[in-house]
């Protein structure tokens, strides 16, 4: 573990929760499926896992001092893709109730902070007792986006040294600052009408700041629009901008589709996760 500092992932599940996750993971879960290894691995010593309790609550992912994960409010499905990461594009054979809401509060041995490498681990053995997930990858032909600039350039502002990264949303835009374009490219991988893997091709190396018009998605088959904007604000902004796609040509960038071989994790067991 890394020496103790709150870091703090998420805004409407707009930033990849993986963003730090750069561990190659063992090989095999359960018998017959993607195995777990469970030497030199990080494991949760203790995990409570729970439905979110109704209403409209922020949705949010901290790793904190003491070897604490905590996170309110997240789909299930969320949580399965931090043992994974950004190598699994797509996920097939998972029930519906993976998008049902959760909180989890989990503690794994060390008084510091958990890093990307020791949490994808813990959270696949989590997955694999207390939810029983049985699983196997496949190759996969997808499709990808690759981020690049538009036109004239991008129009973005280099960050001030010392920038630290924050993400706030205000009616009609979503204001950034400290981005890297390849932390950018997976935030907009988790955009509903985007939802792919997005591979960052800019060339823009360092931390910007920039607005991006915020796009009120959802329906059609993405899932339910965001029910925190108004019908004013949503209309206003459909107006202007259509689609995730439309509104990056406004600071200068574009996503363009390619098609390339990628692994889906194949689901063959999972339940709801058991009392805690």
């Amino acid at each position: 573990m890394r020496p103790s500092k709150v870091t703090r992932f998420g805004l409407n599940l707009l930033e990849p929760l993986w963003r730090n996750c750069k561990a190659t993971l063992p090989i095999m879960i359960a018998a017959g499926g993607l195995g777990f290894t469970a030497e030199g691995a990080s494991m949760f010593d203790v995990a409570s896992i729970k439905p979110s309790p109704l209403g409209n609550q922020q949705v949010r992912c901290d790793t904190l001092p003491g070897g604490r994960f905590v996170c309110h409010n997240v789909k299930a499905e969320f949580l399965l893709r931090l043992a994974f990461g950004p190598k699994t594009a797509a996920i097939k054979g998972a029930p519906s109730w993976l998008d049902d809401l959760y909180d989890l509060d989990a503690k794994a041995e060390g008084a510091g902070e958990m890093t990307g490498a020791e949490l994808a681990p813990a959270m696949l053995a989590l997955f694999r007792d207390r939810f029983g997930l049985v699983a196997h990858e496949e190759t996969t032909q997808q499709t990808v986006y690759i981020l690049e600039r538009q036109g004239s350039g991008a129009k973005l502002k280099p960050s001030e040294p010392g920038t630290e990264y924050s993400i706030k949303r205000s009616d009609e835009n979503v204001v950034v600052k400290g981005e890297t374009m390849a932390g950018f490219a997976g935030l907009l991988a988790r955009r509903p009408d985007v939802n792919a893997t997005v591979i960052d091709n800019t060339g823009l190396a360092g931390k910007f700041d920039f607005t991006f018009p915020y796009v009120n998605v959802g329906g059609g088959g993405n899932g339910p629009a965001d029910p925190t904007v108004t019908p004013e604000v949503a209309k206003r902004t459909a107006a202007a901008y259509s689609s995730t796609f439309d509104a990056l040509i406004s600071i200068g960038l574009r996503l363009r589709p390619e098609k390339r071989d990628g692994t889906a994790l194949v689901i063959d067991q999972i339940h709801r996760p058991t009392e805690n």
